[in-house]
């Protein structure tokens, strides 16, 4: 089956059709990788423009440009995982180790071709150095890459996932908890370090990468707008069990946050889909005002909000809060936390991977208005 999703014209139309196919998608291949250096120059422009607006313009180039090139070599299937990885450009793969490929899950049909390109880019590097005609901006821009790739799937949560004795205490988390309207209870912390979310991230790709060609696995649309996937944590094996002890803190520091209002011991995830992984991936439009339990079937009344994602990884976003006529931005690892009947409303995604966990939480008040 996975054969047969991943190349179906071999299979469906004979080997005359795969041919030429071939002939076509190694021409673009060879286009892609000979143009690598032009577009590594977008990244110095990132890196050192003063110039806001021209790194945003030029970022959101180069996600568009890093997705065309892996469905033009064949890897359009591994975007996410390459992505996760810290990959954000042709080049990047140069810097991967036959270790790292197979710690981010690449499967026996894309890791020869992921082998291939690297070696490719190498070819192609050495045969410009040997002419002189080497940039240095690429060379500096691709080792640089190496120290931001991390391709294993576990161990940024070693201090919250080692087993404990009975009489151990937890490590206390702080979550750096601040008001942003007291008024209307909304407040923003921190939920993840940075590290923390780039190991979420590449479990979550990592199990939809493996998830390929399966109904109902990976990320999927049923809730959200098709600009936008979503996926249960509990579907992605070691999620819940890494981030348990994190949640279960931040339960208790919600009580604190709605003294004498919320019913000790009433918080609790709405239902097993919670809490659930958000994704957007290249232009999105944002969604319309809403609450989040604003349907006879919802029950939401806290809502936490995370940004997994870098700052400088997509263009746009953040949750714009009608009572207080502003959008809030989050840095990565920071969530946002509200009521379940404060209108707000997603903003719209420029470029880029957005990715987010969501919480919506159940409880019982003291005052039945809420």
């Amino acid at each position: 089956m996975a054969f047969a999703i991943r190349y179906p014209i071999g299979l469906f139309f004979g080997l005359a059709v795969s041919v030429q196919s071939f002939h076509v998608n190694r021409a673009l291949y060879v286009s892609s990788l000979h143009h690598y250096q032009e577009r590594a120059g977008l990244h110095a422009t990132i890196v050192t423009s003063s110039n806001g607006e021209a790194a945003n313009t030029a970022r959101e180039v180069e996600a568009d440009l890093f997705q065309a090139d892996l469905n033009r070599v064949g890897l359009s299937l591994c975007h996410g995982i390459l992505h996760a990885s810290g990959c954000r450009r042709l080049s990047d793969l140069r810097e991967l180790t036959s270790a790292q490929i197979m710690t981010m899950g690449a499967d026996a049909f894309d890791r020869p071709v992921i082998r291939r390109v690297m070696d490719d880019l190498e070819k192609i590097q050495t045969d410009r150095c040997n002419g002189g005609g080497a940039d240095s901006n690429v060379s500096n821009d691709v080792s640089s890459t190496a120290a931001n790739l991390s391709t294993l799937v576990d161990g940024a949560f070693v201090s919250t996932t080692k087993t404990r004795s009975r009489f151990e205490e937890e490590t206390k988390r702080e979550f750096d908890l601040e008001v942003i309207c007291a008024e209307n209870d909304i407040f923003k912390g921190r939920l993840f370090t940075p590290e923390e979310c780039a190991q979420l991230n590449r479990m979550s790709e990592y199990h939809a990468y493996k998830g390929t060609g399966t109904v109902g696995a990976g990320w999927t649309n049923e809730i959200y707008t098709l600009t936008a996937q979503h996926m249960a944590c509990e579907s992605v094996p070691g999620f819940l069990s890494t981030t348990d002890g994190i949640f279960r803190q931040l339960v208790c520091e919600l009580y604190s946050l709605y003294p004498e209002r919320v019913r000790k011991g009433s918080i609790e995830f709405e239902s097993s889909g919670e809490p659930h992984l958000v994704k957007y991936n290249g232009k999105a439009r944002g969604t319309v005002l809403h609450t989040d339990n604003d349907d006879e079937y919802a029950s939401t009344s806290i809502t936490i909000n995370a940004l997994l994602s870098a700052s400088d990884d997509f263009g746009g976003g953040g949750t714009y809060i009608t009572a207080i006529d502003r959008t809030v931005q989050l840095k990565q690892g920071e969530m946002l936390i509200h009521l379940g009947n404060l209108e707000h409303a997603g903003a719209e995604i420029t470029f880029g991977v957005r990715r987010l966990l969501v919480a919506f939480l159940a409880c019982e008040w003291e005052d039945s208005s809420y």
